[in-house]
This record gives structure tokens, C-alpha cells and sequence, in this order.
């Protein structure tokens, strides 16, 4: 049943202690280009759950589709409080694991990611169930997991976000909540080997390929079953890795009511927030948390905003 009439995927955020140092690997690595830039700045920790003022700085960066079409990668800065913690190790442990980055040629970008200091974790191997198609991953300079898919339609060295790979706790649960935002579940299989893939021994998984409507970027979600998925997704918004990520709906505040209504639990309520320094206009954020806990923002951005 759909709740909430989600449209497109926003951004995901990307917690580091470097924003310049990330955002150019991202560019320098992964083809991504720079599309905004927020100036370090104090402000009210409230929206993120801290009961303080917090300072940051951010840079989104997006691929060549540009920031009115394609989705972002929120690089976050931490200043005060500091970043704490490290990306997740194992691939079983629960939260958002890695960017997914559509390339046209596997081996150059893996060639050209390994001499910018990224380190390989697995593959090439296929991995159409997971991601559609043949894939590596591999680990960037501050330890955060990046998949490289080979996708076909691609010009040059072009590249193109690709998917979001979040590890659940139980498959069945996490698909119907997403469903309830307006996800499509466009494939699903009850047991996939990913054979080292991800750098671990084969093991066993369930995966199911998601999206919404108006945006082609996809929620890969993997329920580990050998060795069996396991933990909780960060706590503090300041840690170090892949946080939250940000879907786009036309009134944030008439989907809480609806979520409300059907007595679905809200984290934080809509809150107005300014982005200074920037030519977009304020938006209306809420945070819900999914099944296992994983951030998910509501944000306030109607479909004409996009081309």
C-alpha cells in the first residue's frame, strides 16, 4: 500500500572530515562534477537529532545530467562536532554501504580508480541479479565502498549514479516499507551468491532492485543470510561513511499526515530549512527511519523543479 507518492531519489550523505579532499575523488575518479557548495557554517543541530549547534560544510556533487536532473551526493564536512567512527567493514552489517557508479568500460575506471588510491575489494564478476550487470567493488581513499557497473549506453568516459547498496535485516519488511514511499521493486531473487564480490567469502543473499518513478538511480537491497546480516545502522549523524539519504515529495507535511494517519512512526516532524548561500529555495524536511533505522529524509521538492 502507497503512502507516501515519493518521485525521485535527492541525495545520499556522504560524512567525512575532508568535503574538499572527497568531492575530488569523486570528480577526479568517478566522472562526478561539483553542483553546489553550502559555506561552512554553525546552525541548529535539531533537523539531524542533536540537541546542540553543530558546524558544517557540504559540496553535492552529481554526474553529468547536471543538479536538475540528476541526483546528488551530499558530501558532508564535519567541524564541530567532530566525525567520529569508520565505514562499515563487513558487508552483512546492516545500513547504507556504497555508491553505485555506471561506467562504460569496468576495467579502465577500476585502473583508474587504483592509481588515485582507491583499493579493490572484489571482482569483476557478473552480478546481474544484484545490479543488473557485470560489477566491481571497491573502497575510495577514506574506506567507503563504491560498485562500479558496466552499463551499456554510456559516451566515452562517461558515468552515471547508478544505485545506492544497503544491507537490511529482513528483506520481506524493508521492501514493504519502501513500497509504502512509492518504490517499485523491479526485480527480486530469494538467494544469489555473490561470489567474493564484495570481498568476503561467497556466502548467500536475498537482493531486490528498487526506484522510483521519475529517477533511474536504484535501492539495491541485500538481506545476508550466510554469514547472516547483522548490527545497526549508525546512530550519531556525524559518522563516518554513507548516513541518510533524501527522497523528493511534492508537501512534505501532507505526507506525515498520511504516514501519521496510518500510524506509521515519524522520527522528526517537517521543519523548514534554509539553505544559505545557495539559490534554492527553503524546503520542508522530515526524517523517518526505516525498518532497521536506516535516516530517510522527506524533502520538499515538486516535480517542477526538475527538467
Amino acid at each position: 500500500m502507497k503512502l507516501v507518492d515519493a518521485r525521485r531519489f535527492l541525495h545520499v550523505c556522504y560524512c567525512c572530515g575532508d568535503a574538499a579532499a572527497t568531492a575530488r575523488f569523486l570528480c577526479d575518479g568517478l566522472g562526478l562534477r561539483v553542483a553546489m557548495r553550502t559555506p561552512r557554517r554553525k546552525g541548529d543541530g535539531a533537523i539531524l537529532g542533536l540537541a546542540r549547534e553543530i558546524e558544517t560544510e557540504e559540496i553535492f556533487v552529481t554526474d553529468a545530467r547536471g543538479p536538475r536532473t540528476s541526483p546528488a551526493i551530499e558530501v558532508q564536512e564535519w567541524i564541530d562536532p567532530a566525525l567520529v567512527g569508520r565505514p562499515y567493514a563487513a558487508p552483512e552489517e546492516v545500513g547504507i554501504h556504497a555508491i553505485g557508479i555506471g561506467v562504460r568500460d569496468l576495467d579502465a575506471a577500476l585502473a583508474r580508480l587504483a592509481s588515485l588510491g582507491a583499493e579493490r575489494v572484489g571482482g569483476p564478476a557478473p552480478a546481474k541479479e544484484i545490479f543488473g550487470g557485470r560489477a566491481a567493488s571497491l573502497r575510495d581513499p577514506r574506506g567507503v565502498a563504491v560498485d562500479l557497473v558496466e552499463q551499456e549506453g554510456l559516451a566515452g568516459g562517461e558515468t552515471r549514479l547508478h544505485h545506492l547498496r544497503l544491507a537490511c535485516s529482513d528483506l520481506d519488511r524493508s521492501l514493504a516499507w519502501y513500497a509504502e514511499l512509492g518504490f517499485e521493486t523491479l526485480a527480486r531473487h530469494e538467494r544469489v551468491s555473490p561470489g567474493g564480490l564484495f570481498g568476503s567469502a561467497p556466502g548467500t543473499l536475498r537482493a531486490a532492485r528498487l526506484r522510483l518513478p521519475d529517477e533511474p538511480l536504484e535501492l539495491a537491497l541485500l538481506q545476508w543470510l550466510d554469514p547472516p546480516a547483522e548490527g545497526r545502522p549508525y546512530r550519531e549523524p556525524c559518522h563516518a561513511g554513507l548516513y541518510r539519504m533524501a527522497i523528493s515529495v511534492d508537501d512534505t507535511r501532507e505526507a506525515v499526515r498520511r504516514l501519521e494517519g496510518a500510524r506509521r512512526p515519524v522520527e522528526r516532524p517537517p521543519r523548514r530549512v534554509p539553505l544559505e548561500g545557495t539559490r534554492v529555495p527553503d524546503m520542508w524536511i522530515a526524517f523517518l527511519g526505516d525498518p532497521d533505522g536506516v535516516p530517510v529524509e522527506l524533502v520538499e521538492r515538486p516535480r517542477s523543479a526538475f527538467r
